[in-house]
């Protein structure tokens, strides 16, 4: 299987992917309204040359189903797809297997090797079902991630790489059975993220990443697709992802 990523490692330039967490009801409170959104950013993105890394919860999956949209941003944008599991926000289907979850426990890794592998092997069947594929990497809620799920994820899946902040304290990684793609970030809590900080000091890392020639993940979520969605104003979050994205991109062109 040829992967989209496997290019990505070879560039000896800097290389810049932006990295969505396609949610589910847990924080996509309009799910549908925003996914409708999607084809915007994914358009901003593609006529500039910049993939745009899914990663795609069951819940978004099979709302992206019920819009009939797979096949067409298959075809038509610069996209690669990935896996996204928050445990404690899965369908009946896969919930009626999963007796152990916990609904406030939302860390894969919080979870036993016997109890990963049920999660993940349902999670990942039920998106490849729906026509999501291939699926190249992964991610856990809230950077999740331990030994055990890298080690399922090579034995059940053809998952080759993870992508988390390898500064935060739910990742767990020792063994890197998989390749860590890791996001841009400076430490636990400063990273390459399109909703955190003010433009300037987005802008800022950007631009550091860059002149560091390093390869770039940069990370949003699938809630503030739509522009109106109540993040933004909760979160106080000035000028969109688009406008975010626009700016960036103004930034990625200027070194290429």
């Amino acid at each position: 299987m040829k992967y989209i990523l496997d290019e990505c490692r070879k560039k000896t330039n800097y290389d810049f992917i932006l990295t969505i967490d396609c949610e589910g009801y847990n924080f996509d409170k309009n799910l549908k309204n925003n996914l409708l959104n999607l084809e915007r950013l994914l358009k901003l993105n593609s006529e500039n040359n910049v993939y745009t890394l899914l990663f795609i919860t069951p819940f978004f999956a099979e709302m992206m189903n019920e819009l009939n949209i797979i096949e067409k941003i298959k075809q038509n944008y610069k996209i690669i797809f990935g896996l996204h599991i928050h445990p404690n926000n899965l369908p009946e289907s896969i919930n009626k297997f999963c007796p152990f979850i916990e609904k406030d426990e939302d860390l894969i890794a919080k979870y036993s090797y016997d109890e990963q592998k049920i999660i993940i092997k349902l999670c990942y069947e039920y998106v490849s079902e729906l026509g999501i594929g291939p699926i190249e990497a992964f991610r856990g809620g809230y950077f999740s991630i331990d030994d055990n799920t890298e080690k399922i994820l090579s034995e059940l899946t053809p998952i080759k790489y993870e992508s988390h902040n390898i500064y935060r304290p739910q990742y767990k990684v020792t063994k890197n059975v998989l390749t860590s793609l890791p996001v841009y970030a400076q430490n636990e809590n400063v990273e390459l993220r399109l909703e955190y900080f003010n433009i300037e000091k987005l802008s800022e890392i950007l631009t550091k990443g860059i002149l560091e020639n390093k390869k770039l993940f940069g990370i949003t979520h699938s809630y503030l697709l739509d522009p109106n969605d109540f993040h933004y104003k909760r979160d106080k979050i000035e000028l969109s992802i688009y406008e975010r994205m626009s700016i960036l991109i103004d930034i990625i062109n200027k070194y290429r």
